[in-house]
């Protein structure tokens, strides 16, 4: 299919779907409830106790902004790309 554009035909007036995003399965929150400690100290009690478990970590196609490949997640099995004082899965689990 060729294509046409405004130089190939001046009449041409571009068609534009109407986007809408999806909702995401795992947004983050945007606040989270203050807790009397840090999540890296809290986390290995809630392994311990077997409130939690550690989750795989998730495949990523593309690497956002705040990908920081010097840090890695306990909450992730070591995933490189955060800590946990700034994993959104560990912070609504704990939330939740």
């Amino acid at each position: 299919m060729p294509v046409t554009n405004a130089v190939q035909n001046p009449g041409y007036q571009p068609q534009f779907q109407q986007y809408q995003q999806q909702p995401q399965e795992h947004a983050p929150r945007t606040k989270f409830d203050l807790i009397p400690m840090k999540y890296a100290e809290l986390l290995p009690d809630l392994l311990e106790k077997n409130l939690f478990q550690t989750r795989q970590p998730s495949v990523h196609k593309n690497l956002s902004a705040r990908f920081r490949a010097d840090l890695s997640s306990v909450f992730h099995q070591g995933a490189l790309g955060h800590d946990v004082e700034h994993c959104f899965a560990l912070k609504n689990a704990v939330q939740d």
